[in-house]
């Protein structure tokens, strides 16, 4: 499977979850309009917070591979170099950590 199937996979997974949490069930249908607007509020928060963390998530793994790798390959060449490798693997892990944050500053916990 590639990158891109895989992307799309995981797109069309999180669209379908958020489709059911937003559908309006058969007692939901009894309930008042209110109701059915929270739970569709609720999964527009899901939503949005899944995006926010996946996509921080994703776009931290692409920098942690190319900055572990390239920082493997300098710190086999010169010794000095493996604490910058370190410090730009943080950075790259920082994103992911944002993309927490993000997401649940949407959810409002």
């Amino acid at each position: 499977m590639s990158m891109n199937e895989r992307t799309l996979l995981v797109l069309l997974c999180l669209v379908s979850a958020t489709t059911l949490l937003g559908l309006p069930s058969a007692s939901a249908a009894e309930a008042a309009q209110d109701e059915q607007l929270v739970l569709s509020d609720l999964a527009a928060k899901v939503f949005a917070a899944s995006i926010a963390f996946g996509l921080a998530a994703l776009a931290a793994g692409i920098a942690i591979s190319g900055a572990g790798s390239a920082g493997l390959a300098a710190a086999t060449e010169r010794f000095e170099m493996r604490t910058m490798a370190l410090i730009a693997l943080a950075f790259a892990e920082s994103i992911a950590i944002y993309g927490i944050a993000v997401a649940f500053f949407i959810l409002g916990v």
